[in-house]
């Protein structure tokens, strides 16, 4: 990768004031073959547990470690070494161009460490404005080279006899960088080693975060197979509406759908759970009702009601999660409202004007529990305060009700 300076991630170079650079430099990361600095960045920022990697013309590398960002380089990237190191990850001369019509990029892009590892990155580069001329923002976040268990995501006792219901609709939602799409993996791992009901899986992301390599070698008995698309510009489907609806014609028992963003991708969700399958997808939402309301409105006021009741018929289970930072700041846990459809469930719904669904919402979150298997951000935060995981006053800039 050429023309790209950095020089300055050398540790004599580094703040010691900065508190990134101490973690960087806590002790030597040594790799096998050549690695120019940028790859030693990025590598060295995924074995000490950084989440995100953000570089934007005129600025410095910025790396987020368990939700607290720091300063990477002591100088700011100019504009040419910026597309230079898109240009590379990209692959293409033409990232910039795509750039400049308004058109995002989001793809993977792998390092090589030695003979036998690789480190995995899901990349989001779009344009912005840098004073008076454009410029590149783009955030990398390192993916784990083992697919995670139900165990690793910390998915809630309670829910996972839920979790894989014979068909309908189950929603992970959350903001981004929460853990959806890694919660997701869990499931799909789940699937995969079932040897007591192997299932055909399709499974849609943009881009690819996990590719299930290490769970079929090791599981070559089971029965179930899985084939990933990725979604996005030049990538193997332009978009998830166009992948879910070809998924239904190569008959998988799941569909997993990276995130079910517009009325396209939607009404094939909704179409695949009616007629008999079981889709897994995410949504940006912040709560049940916020995510309820958020995939309702994608759809045009005169079918909204109609699509409504086919959402409320097709939703299984709806969960919205949290990552929050554990009380001696070495890493994140996660918190999990959720909400159980069943027959209950969905008259509550269906006999109110949408606009009343926060309210049903609501009211549900308080009901017994032998009557709705429910849980609240809130119920969920206190518990783990109580068991001394997190600390009171990060779950208050979280949550600021509490």
């Amino acid at each position: 990768m050429p023309a790209v300076d950095l020089s300055n991630l050398t540790e004599d170079a580094y703040d010691p004031k900065e508190p990134y650079a101490r973690v960087l430099n806590h002790e030597p990361l040594r790799f096998d073959g050549d690695m120019d600095p940028f790859q030693q960045l990025l590598v060295g920022a995924s074995i000490k547990g950084a989440s995100d990697i953000r570089i934007q013309t005129d600025s410095r590398i910025r790396i987020k470690m368990h939700g607290t960002q720091h300063f990477a380089t002591a100088k700011p990237l100019n504009a040419s070494e910026v597309l230079s190191i898109l240009s590379h990850m990209w692959r293409s001369e033409d990232a910039f161009s795509i750039l400049r019509q308004g058109r995002p990029l989001d793809f993977s892009f792998e390092v090589p460490i030695d003979r036998h590892r690789r480190q995995r990155f899901r990349v989001n580069a779009k344009g912005v404005m840098k004073g008076a001329g454009d410029g590149i923002s783009m955030t990398m976040r390192p993916l784990p080279t083992k697919t995670p268990t139900i165990d690793d995501v910390g998915l809630d006792s309670e829910v996972r006899p839920y979790m894989s219901p014979q068909h309908g609709i189950v929603v992970v939602a959350g903001a981004t960088g929460q853990g959806k799409s890694t919660t997701l993996a869990g499931i799909t791992r789940f699937h995969l080693e079932n040897t007591a009901d192997p299932k055909a899986i399709v499974d849609l992301q943009a881009p690819i975060e996990f590719t299930y390599s290490d769970v079929l070698t090791d599981h070559s008995d089971c029965a179930s197979s899985i084939e990933q698309s990725e979604i996005g510009e030049g990538r193997n489907l332009p978009s998830f509406g166009d992948g879910v609806w070809a998924a239904l014609r190569c008959a998988p028992d799941i569909i997993s759908l990276g995130e079910a963003r517009d009325k396209a991708s939607l009404e094939g969700c909704l179409e695949a759970s009616l007629t008999g399958h079981l889709v897994y997808t995410t949504t940006h939402a912040g709560s049940v009702a916020e995510g309820l309301r958020r995939m309702v409105v994608n759809f045009p006021a005169e079918e909204r009601d109609a699509r409504a009741f086919d959402l409320i018929t097709s939703l299984q289970l709806f969960v919205v999660q949290h990552l929050v930072r554990t009380s001696d700041h070495r890493g994140r846990v996660p918190l999990r409202e959720y909400l159980l459809f069943d027959d209950y469930v969905r008259d509550q719904f269906v006999s109110v004007p949408i606009g009343d669904w926060p309210k049903a919402v609501s009211r549900l979150m308080q009901e017994s529990a032998d009557r709705v298997l429910a849980r609240s951000m809130h119920d969920a935060a206190q518990q783990k305060v109580d068991e001394g995981k997190v600390s009171y006053d990060d779950l208050r800039r979280l949550l600021p009700r509490h």
